[in-house]
């Protein structure tokens, strides 16, 4: 080594030779694509075990054989497999919705963020599609009114004539007709009914009404003509809140007013609610008056009134006086506070087969503290999933999901990393839905859950919390509709080319690791359709070249027949136009076994019990092992075979690269042969081989790889092998090698190959076979003779 050292001095220098590692690869991932009835479409899914097969694709069902698919998955699981699952797509699948949209497709999550985040035409969808969501219900409830309060009754006792009630300049306009000429005797005209202490954030019922007014503004205190009924602004004080309540048989209100001839608009926020007042049309009228900057009080709120009994909204200040002004002939009950009641403590989620109060799932919602730091207000939502029926979860009114203090501020975080935004939340989370526009109320709008109307504030939900006043919804339930399978009748029964379709998601080698395709059920109603789905999977293990094609015949082939050689006939015309390739795998039919989720016996294509005994090789012996034999080819949960050929069958079926499996007495149903679909002689025509194979090179693959960008000489050639060569020793001793050889020299890194930037290494090497035949030769000897004399001579 040259050292750079200009004064005397020990330069140190590491020279690393152990870069790179070879790892066993033992996962022996499954590929597989089927119709299910929920999960996300086109999209591979890494399904462990049975329990969360069934809890992300739903149950298997009888109609159009979905369940042959669902089982073959749960089949190979049960060999200790893992899975990667694709939900095929279909032209008819549709989420069901809170909108009855009857062409809503949302295929997964990565779909949803890219096409359906913006969309306006429903509020919530399943997150999958498919009909298992009919029915399905979501509850949200955001904060409204605090209080209701009783108590303010008062009956009329006759009805004399009516008058029209004026509107002056610089008043907010207000016509109508008022009842008059109505006397009592317990209250004159002017009386006041005062609550010193009326609580903030209010609602105001059952006053029951023929005619009240209900005033606090003491400049009108004196008798009531037809000028004290309307609004007049009060520039004295600096809060004050005007509200009239009156019978009337016609109204117009206007939501702005005129101030030194200017027009101007009400805003504000809602606070409460009057409702049950009473009969025919009323009006109410409410002012929050504070200053502005320049010192003039501008109104900041204004609610409209509904009809009929419908409820009014309404604000007060909890230090404003009520005052009670009636005329002659109507008694009046005085107010109390203790009255009150919480608006939230009687709200339900709105379900059909169980009552359930929002009380019990979360105190009420109101504002976050992210949007109060914010001067934002209203934000918080609380969504709940229930199944209503219980067609999901098999309880009714089982409460699948529930989501608490939520946001409708886009940008609404309860840590640095955390947001809580409700839609984004939804998506991150929730396994049942997703959230589309909001549709809160606007304007005057009747309030769900109480029947009340009122003008909400403007703020629109997805804004951000600066400074926004959200509007809201209320107490809500969605009932979802219009979910559809893979037909409008909801059949299960998806088109060959979306099935293939689902397989060739896994065509690219570097986007998903597997180490097998499956083939499950036959591709179709003929022949020919289950032969283009089987060169379909062989294809792309043959482009892959790391994984192995896992075919069975076509069912109607081997289970609608009684005659064995009508079946094996079938079977090898079947097989017969399939290209050669040693990375797939045939076998001869399909086993009877039992369903429990359907409480019936089925067959049940084998294909799905072929690939799991090589991964149950691997995992418990070695991939160069046979999967087959009485040690190892036992196929579980089988009760019989469609097709249990005899010797002289086999005999046929071996020949044209097909494994039978064979129900054999005292070992059970076992697979019998190990050949690959390689139609010409050679190594590679055994599965032990093949498997040996993909195995070498998917370990030194990793080995290789660490060599990138390394220089192509001495140290980097030593390094690799002294990797690689100790691997080999270790798969020899482990019996799947008999010998071995590593080229990585000047040899074949010639000074063409290292100034083309390549490295190369030669691995030779001599793969074990497995037994296929055996021969026993049994000798009668007379009782004289040596054997040394006979041995050999046989």
């Amino acid at each position: 080594m040259a050292l750079n050292l200009v004064s005397p001095g020990v330069q140190i220098r590491e020279v690393d030779l152990t870069v790179g590692a070879i790892t066993a690869a033992n996962d022996q991932v499954g590929a597989f694509a089927a119709p299910f009835s929920k999960g996300p479409v086109n999209e591979p899914v890494l399904i462990t075990t049975e329990a969360e097969l069934l809890d992300t694709f739903g149950k298997p069902s009888e109609t159009d054989g979905q369940n042959e698919y669902w089982l073959s998955a749960s089949n190979y699981l049960s060999y200790g497999g893992v899975m990667r699952v694709v939900r095929v797509n279909g032209t008819s699948l549709n989420n069901a919705n809170s909108d009855s949209i009857v062409d809503l497709s949302i295929l997964n999550e990565e779909d949803y963020d890219t096409n359906h985040t913006s969309d306006t035409t429903w509020e919530y969808a399943a997150r999958t599609p498919g009909s298992w969501a009919n029915d399905l219900k979501v509850c949200t409830i955001d904060g409204m009114a605090d209080q209701t309060i009783s108590g303010i009754g008062t009956t009329a006792t006759s009805v004399t004539t009516t008058t029209t009630v004026a509107t002056k300049t610089g008043d907010v306009g207000i016509t109508t007709n008022l009842i008059t000429g109505i006397t009592t005797s317990s209250l004159t005209v002017g009386d006041e009914v005062v609550n010193a202490n009326f609580p903030a954030d209010t609602q105001i019922t059952s006053i029951g009404v023929s005619q009240i007014i209900v005033d606090d503004d003491s400049t009108n205190t004196g008798a009531l003509t037809a000028e004290t009924f309307t609004f007049t602004q009060d520039t004295t004080s600096t809060v004050a809140t005007d509200v009239v309540v009156g019978y009337a048989v016609t109204q117009t209100l206007s939501s702005s007013y005129a101030e030194d001839g200017v027009v101007k608009t009400f805003n504000g926020q809602i606070r409460g609610i009057i409702t049950g007042i009473g009969q025919e049309e009323i009006y109410v009228k409410v002012v929050d008056r504070i200053p502005s900057s320049t010192g003039i009080p501008e109104p900041i709120e204004y609610k409209n009134p509904g009809q009929g009994t419908n409820a009014y909204s309404f604000q007060n200040d909890a230090t404003t006086d009520i005052n009670i002004v009636t005329q002659a002939g109507i008694t009046t009950n005085s107010f109390s506070s203790t009255e009150a009641t919480d608006w939230y403590e009687t709200q339900k989620l709105g379900l059909s087969n169980q009552t359930i109060f929002w009380k019990s799932i979360a105190p009420k919602p109101g504002t976050s503290q992210y949007a109060e730091d914010r001067s934002g207000k209203n934000d918080q939502i609380h969504i709940v999933v229930v199944d209503d029926t219980g067609k999901v979860s098999g309880t009714a009114g089982s409460i699948l999901e529930k989501y608490t203090f939520l946001s409708k501020a886009y940008d609404a975080k309860i840590s640095p990393t955390q947001g809580i935004y409700y839609k984004d939340y939804l998506a991150t989370n929730s396994q049942n839905i997703f959230a589309g526009v909001a549709r809160a109320l606007v304007g005057s709008s009747i309030l769900p859950g109480s029947g009340s109307a009122f003008t909400v504030p403007l703020g629109a939900w997805g804004s951000e919390a600066q400074g926004t006043s959200f509007n809201v919804s209320g107490s809500q339930s969605y009932k979802f509709s219009n979910g559809v399978d893979y037909s409008s009748t909801n059949g299960m029964a998806p088109s060959l080319g979306d099935v293939n379709a689902g397989y060739e998601i896994f065509r690219n080698p570097a986007e998903y690791d597997i180490d097998y395709l499956i083939m499950g059920p036959s591709g179709g109603a003929s022949i020919f359709e289950s032969q283009a789905k089987a060169t379909t999977l062989m294809s792309i293990a043959d482009e892959r070249k790391d994984c192995i094609a896992v075919i069975s015949p076509h069912r109607a082939d081997i289970v609608a027949q009684a005659n064995t050689n009508t079946q094996t006939d079938k079977v090898i015309e079947f097989f017969e136009p399939l290209p050669s390739s040693s990375y797939a795998v045939f076998d001869s039919g399909y086993k009877y076994t039992f369903d429990r989720f359907n409480n019936k016996f089925i067959y049940l294509a084998l294909n799905s019990d072929i690939a799991g005994l090589m991964a149950r090789t691997t995992a418990e012996d070695f991939a160069w092992f046979s999967p087959a034999g009485a040690n190892r080819g036992a196929i579980n949960n089988a009760i019989k075979l469609a097709y249990n050929p005899s010797k002289a069958q086999r005999d046929l079926l071996y020949t044209k690269r097909i494994n039978p499996v064979i129900a054999s007495s005292g070992q059970g149903i076992i697979l019998f042969g190990d050949k690959t679909a390689l139609g010409y002689a050679s190594a590679f025509d055994r599965i032990n081989v093949r498997k040996l194979f993909l195995a070498l090179e998917d370990s030194i693959e990793g080995a290789a790889r660490a060599q990138l960008f390394e220089f192509n000489d001495t140290t980097t050639r030593t390094n690799f092998i002294n990797i690689v060569e100790p691997f080999l020793r270790d798969v020899k001793g482990k019996r799947g090698i008999t010998e071995f050889i590593i080229v990585c020299d000047e040899t074949n890194n010639t000074p063409d190959v290292v100034d083309s930037n390549q490295f190369k290494a030669d691995i030779f090497v001599k793969p074990a076979r497995s037994i296929n035949f055996i021969g026993l030769t049994f000798v009668a000897t007379r009782t004289g003779v040596s054997f040394s004399e006979v041995v050999g001579t046989v």
